[in-house]
């Protein structure tokens, strides 16, 4: 079933919510399913996803990905948006009750999910942990997040050693999500890797900016509170181009100030193309290998296990030396 094509990206729509929540294997569908051409190995398999927030710009092209791979091979995929851990743990009930075969799941706690994955797990239905593994679940896909981190600090300490004396300090402020733990551990890989790459770096500021609006929030407040940083990094590209929106706003954009994320959403790259602040981010190739976690299921559904039980996406490094060579790479 590797038959996935690479697909240029279009722009979604900030904020909606593309597919709402439908009975798995009611007949109904988010969307009208479409035979391959293929033998359809996957036409009877009914999967529903559990995703945090279609209004973050990576989670909604993750989305249209697995929805166009769905509908390709004629897998009905059912989506529902549940930020909260309450949210997702109803979620998970109504796929399990509505007759699933499969369930990806963004896991943001692993231990507040556990109970409910091990309830559709002894009710017939496989479990897929995204972002967080769950012990006992039948699959998981994702990224080692303290590695993630590792490798966005990495890009940060890698400008500020090209751009900086040793003996020069140079101020930090980091963009965090404490609410998540994964994100937690994102963020000690980043500052793992400022610590070991770069000793002059300093974070001198750090707050809670996950998405654009809260990013934007904290950019405003550091304009005023702390407007000579020389870097500003955080655990996805989301909340930093909203500081970086905020920076430009207000005139700051000078040549010893250096922005890094993760993600590589369609924005940083643009931002990383027009040559100023926003120097780096980190692609964890899974937007293009998003056809992995509709293979995962389908394989689950008609084998009851899978070869592999936990697939990491590799990470590919971003910056203003390679960006040309990544666009053009992502449209072929």
């Amino acid at each position: 079933m590797k038959r996935y094509k690479k697909r240029i990206l279009s722009a979604l729509f900030a904020g909606a919510l593309v597919c709402s929540l439908t009975a798995c294997g009611s007949g109904e569908s988010s969307s009208e399913n479409t035979d391959s051409g293929s033998g359809e190995e996957g036409s009877d398999v009914q999967v529903g996803v559990v995703i945090s927030d279609m209004s973050d710009a990576f989670f909604a092209h993750l989305v249209e990905e697995l929805q166009a791979y769905s509908d390709e091979i004629g897998v009905t995929l059912t989506v529902t948006e549940c930020p909260e851990i309450s949210d997702k743990v109803t979620g998970i009930e109504n796929f399990v009750q509505a007759g699933c075969d499969a369930i990806i799941c963004h896991v943001t706690d692993a231990d507040a999910l556990q109970d409910a994955a091990l309830s559709a797990e002894d009710a017939g239905v496989h479990f897929i942990s995204y972002d967080s593994d769950i012990e006992g679940t039948s699959g998981f896909i994702g990224v080692d997040n303290h590695e993630y981190g590792y490798e966005i600090g990495t890009n940060a300490a890698n400008w500020i050693n090209e751009n900086f004396d040793e003996s020069e300090e140079v101020k930090v402020g980091v963009c965090n999500y404490p609410d998540y733990p994964f994100l937690v551990t994102r963020e000690e890989g980043i500052l793992d890797a400022l610590e070991e790459l770069a000793p002059n770096a300093e974070v001198v500021v750090s707050a809670k900016a996950g998405y654009t609006p809260e990013g934007v929030d904290v950019g405003d407040t550091w304009v005023q509170s702390n407007p000579d940083l020389n870097v500003v990094v955080g655990i996805n590209d989301a909340g930093v181009l909203g500081v970086y929106e905020s920076f430009n706003a207000a005139g700051i954009q000078r040549d010893d100030l250096g922005m890094f994320g993760g993600d590589a959403v369609d924005d940083a790259l643009t931002a990383l193309q027009e040559g100023g602040t926003f120097k780096g981010t980190v692609s964890t190739e899974m937007l293009p290998n998003a056809h992995s976690f509709i293979d995962m299921a389908v394989e689950l559904a008609e084998n009851g296990t899978v070869e592999e039980r936990e697939l990491y996406f590799p990470m590919k490094s971003v910056t203003v030396d390679n960006i040309d060579e990544f666009v053009a790479s992502q449209e072929e």
